[in-house]
């Protein structure tokens, strides 16, 4: 079908819709009001109900490009690291994670209310995990990697659940998890000095 003014516009107000949508989402979300229903998402991006569906065909879709959209804020933590030794790279892995995890917080929050019904949100969510995982496995070396108990338990402090539950469980502040897994890490760098 050849380009038109008219199908040009048709086509740039549909980009727009999504974009909509997909920020509501993120909105929605950010003031910590979980994952809202289709309903809440139209209303906050000035759309209809079937234009939620017609642009991502079901909630799931939905997610993923949100999901996609969120990622892209954090491609930057994905650098390479800078410190020479692989203590300073976990350390810098850390302090990234702490960073990244202050802002996804409210998004995992959302998600674990989903997960059952959402193999989508399971898959992304893992995904996350492996990734985060492969950093660290890249940055430690195979003899230190042998201590199987020493790396789960550095595994596990440098998660996002480890995270949330120091923010959600026991209350406290961004920089005071930090502090606790920061002490944590340390301890286990330092067993391997």
């Amino acid at each position: 079908m050849p380009q038109t003014p008219e199908n040009d516009g048709r086509r740039l107000r549909s980009v727009a819709s999504r974009d909509r949508i997909i920020n509501a989402v993120i909105a929605l979300v950010d003031e910590d009001q979980g994952i809202p229903g289709a309903e809440a998402i139209a209303a906050r991006a000035k759309v209809g109900l079937r234009s939620v569906f017609r642009h991502f065909g079901d909630m799931d879709g939905l997610y993923v490009a949100v999901i996609d959209r969120i990622g892209g804020r954090y491609v930057h933590l994905t650098r390479p690291y800078v410190a020479a030794d692989w203590q300073g790279q976990v350390r810098e892995a850390m302090e990234r994670r702490m960073e990244m995890f202050a802002s996804v917080l409210p998004y995992r929050r959302a998600a674990d209310m989903h997960r059952q019904r959402s193999p989508l949100l399971n898959h992304g969510l893992d995904a996350l995990n492996q990734m985060l995982r492969a950093r660290i496995d890249g940055a430690v070396p195979a003899e230190v990697k042998a201590d199987r108990l020493w790396l789960e338990q550095l595994d596990l402090w440098l998660s996002l659940e480890a995270y949330g539950r120091l923010r959600d469980r026991q209350h406290l502040s961004h920089p005071d998890a930090a502090a606790v897994i920061a002490a944590a890490v340390n301890a286990l760098l330092a067993a391997k000095a």
